[in-house]
């Protein structure tokens, strides 16, 4: 016989064993959960940030290939939250809005079939009429939540205005001011 002890049996772990490995894992959990609180910012309320559209719809006019709507002035307390378009390909452009008391109102536009931007802002919406606002006749859908959904098509680019919080008569409003210039 030789005088080294017998090997150690692999095999199911003690409880001991699953206690320290589940307390090992719990700090290492808390610990990043940790540094992530220390250094993320996040805005006391970040529906508030407002956002220069005027200035990006300018930029966006010259690069885009169809009449970009934006609004030509927003209502007194009213305020652009969101804005982006992309030159490349379809030309997404968007242009996000809150209303004096916090209703969201979006213009989408996109070289896109409007069933497209249909089916990624307003899936699940349904035809309910047409409205015609400023000499545009737009398509009214209406959807889950009572969400509200506008589209108007050219051989240019599909055009989708949607709400899930603003009533029917701000939608209307801020239609009146979407303009190409």
């Amino acid at each position: 016989m030789s005088g080294n002890p017998p090997a150690k049996q692999r095999g199911n772990p003690s409880p001991g064993d699953i206690v320290r490995s589940v307390v090992v894992i719990g700090f290492i959990v808390l610990g990043v959960w940790l540094f992530g609180q220390l250094f993320t910012n996040t805005p006391d309320d970040p529906i508030r940030d407002d956002v220069d559209y005027a200035g990006t719809a300018t930029s966006a006019r010259q690069a885009a290939t169809y009449p970009l709507l934006a609004p030509s002035s927003l209502p007194e307390g009213w305020r652009a939250n969101g804005v982006r378009f992309d030159p490349l390909d379809t030309q997404p452009w968007h242009v996000g809005v809150l209303t004096d008391d916090d209703r969201y109102i979006g213009v989408e536009q996109e070289k896109v079939p409007v069933e497209d931007l249909l089916e990624t802002y307003a899936d699940g919406a349904e035809e309910a009429g047409t409205i015609d606002v400023s000499g545009t006749t737009w398509q009214v859908y209406e959807g889950p939540d009572k969400r509200i959904t506008w589209t108007s098509e050219t051989p240019e680019v599909s055009t989708l205005v949607t709400t899930s919080t603003a009533p029917a008569e701000d939608l209307e409003r801020y239609v009146a001011l979407l303009s190409a210039d």
